[in-house]
């Protein structure tokens, strides 16, 4: 139950965290993401921001894929987490917090391919420590664990 509480709040947090690193430059900024201001009539932005709201969404929840297999391998990989982590938020805060929607009528296209770098990106820098973590472990015998080894020194018959 404690895992899949932690891959919900990676989901919100990946989809939310485009919007709060636009937050520093105002609401018209944060707001750039949304279709509000279009139509006039506040009902009718509110009906089309919440699909909208849902496809960025859906597109940015990707980027929790490499966090979601870190927490499926837990027991061999914790550390391998803690920098997908990090490396996920950089870079979706690198991306979005300048990325101007105004500059050019292909700019959107853009908000489909970000996810998809930062989960590119994320991968490729998650293999070393990963490699690295599943094969101090694989090397780590039962007879070298710490407890093991303070059992047999207290106990020499065993």
């Amino acid at each position: 139950m404690q895992k899949k509480t932690l891959i919900y709040g990676l989901f919100a947090y990946t989809v939310l965290l485009p919007y709060l690193c636009r937050l520093y430059r105002g609401l018209d900024w944060t707001l750039q993401y949304l279709p509000i201001g279009q139509f006039g009539n506040l009902f009718t932005e509110l009906i089309f921001a919440i699909p909208a709201v849902l496809f960025f969404g859906v597109f940015s929840a990707l980027t929790a894929i490499p966090m979601i297999l870190c927490i499926r391998y837990w027991q061999y990989v914790p550390v391998t987490f803690y920098i997908c982590l990090v490396t996920t938020t950089g870079l979706l805060i690198y991306y979005h917090h300048d990325y101007d929607l105004a500059a050019d009528a292909q700019a959107a296209v853009g908000l489909v391919f970000i996810p998809l770098y930062t989960v590119g990106i994320t991968m490729a820098i998650a293999v070393l420590p990963c490699l690295i973590e599943v094969l101090i472990r694989k090397r780590r015998t039962p007879n070298q664990a710490p407890e093991d080894t303070a059992r047999k020194l207290a106990d020499p018959q065993h």
